[in-house]
C-alpha cells in the first residue's frame, strides 16, 4: 500500500458526503454484528484521500464504535479464556503489521485474507465444524494474523468473526471478543504510528466530523442485533462475510 500525501483533505464538499455515506453503512454493518466497519469503510475511503490517512481516520471511528459498545455493556458476554488467547497475540501482531507488513504489498497480504475468510465463511454457512479449530494454538494464530492485518492496513476482522463462527460461538460471545479486541488493536495502533511520526493529525479533525454519522449507525445496527435470533444472525453473517471477501477477493485478483 502506498503511504502517500498528494491528495488533500477536502472540506465540506461531496467527497466528505461520500466518505459520511460510506462511514454510515460501514457503522450499521458493525453495530449489527460486531465486525465489518474498517474492512468497508478502509478501501472506499482510500479512494478519497491517502491510504494512510484513510486508515487512521478508520481506526478512530472504530475507537469511537467500541467505547460505544463497551458502554451499553457488550462485555458482559466475554469469554475470559477466548479474550487472553486473542488479546495477546493480537497486540503482538500489532507490532509485526506496523513495523514489517506494511511494507509488504498489500495485494497478496489481502489476497491470503480474502480467501481464508471465504472457504471458512462457507463452511460456517454449511455447518461444517472442527473441533481442532477450537483448540488454543489455532486462536493465537487467529489473534496473530488479526493484529497484523490491522496494525498494517486496518483491516483483519473478518478472519475473527470467520473462525468465531466456525468454532460455534454465542453471538453475544462473538460481539463482547470483537469489542475487546477491536479496541485494543485500534488503540495500540494508532499509539504506534504516533511513536513512529507517521499519523496525519488531518485524521483527527476528519474523524471528529464524521465521528456523529459513525454514533447513528453504531445505535441502529445495534437495534437489529438485538432483535434477531441467534440463528439468523449467524447465517446472516457467513452470508455477509462470503459477500465481503469474495468481492475483496476478486478485486484483487482484478488488480495485481
Amino acid at each position: 500500500m502506498r503511504y502517500g500525501t498528494s491528495r488533500p483533505v477536502p472540506g465540506l464538499d461531496v467527497s466528505l458526503a461520500l466518505a459520511a455515506l460510506v462511514v454510515a453503512v460501514a457503522a450499521l454493518v458493525r453495530g449489527a454484528t460486531g465486525f465489518g466497519f474498517a474492512i468497508i469503510a478502509a478501501p472506499l475511503l482510500a479512494f478519497v484521500w491517502p491510504p494512510l490517512l484513510a486508515t487512521s481516520i478508520v481506526l478512530l471511528l472504530d475507537m469511537v464504535a467500541t467505547a460505544m459498545l463497551i458502554g451499553s455493556g457488550a462485555l458482559k458476554h466475554l469469554r475470559r479464556s477466548d479474550a487472553v488467547t486473542i488479546c495477546s497475540s493480537a497486540l503482538v501482531g500489532v507490532v509485526i503489521g506496523v513495523l514489517v507488513v506494511k511494507n509488504l504489498p498489500e495485494g497478496s497480504a489481502r489476497l491470503w485474507l480474502d480467501i481464508t475468510v471465504l472457504v471458512s465463511a462457507v463452511a460456517a454457512l454449511l455447518k461444517l465444524r472442527a473441533r481442532a479449530l477450537s483448540h488454543w494454538t489455532v486462536g493465537a494464530l487467529v489473534g496473530l494474523l488479526l493484529g497484523a492485518m490491522i496494525g498494517a492496513f486496518a483491516i483483519g476482522g473478518t478472519l475473527l468473526m470467520a473462525w468465531l463462527i466456525a468454532t460455534d460461538r454465542e453471538p453475544k460471545e462473538m460481539r463482547a471478543l470483537l469489542t475487546l479486541v477491536f479496541g485494543l488493536t485500534d488503540t495500540f495502533a494508532v499509539a504506534l504510528r504516533v511513536a513512529l511520526g507517521i499519523f496525519p493529525l488531518e485524521a483527527l479533525t476528519t474523524a471528529g466530523v464524521l465521528a456523529p454519522v459513525m454514533i447513528l449507525g453504531i445505535l441502529l445496527g445495534s437495534l437489529a442485533f438485538h432483535r434477531i435470533s441467534a440463528e439468523v444472525w449467524r447465517r446472516s453473517v457467513a452470508v455477509l462475510l462470503i459477500l465481503i471477501a469474495g468481492l475483496s477477493l476478486l478485486h484483487t485478483l482484478l488488480t495485481v
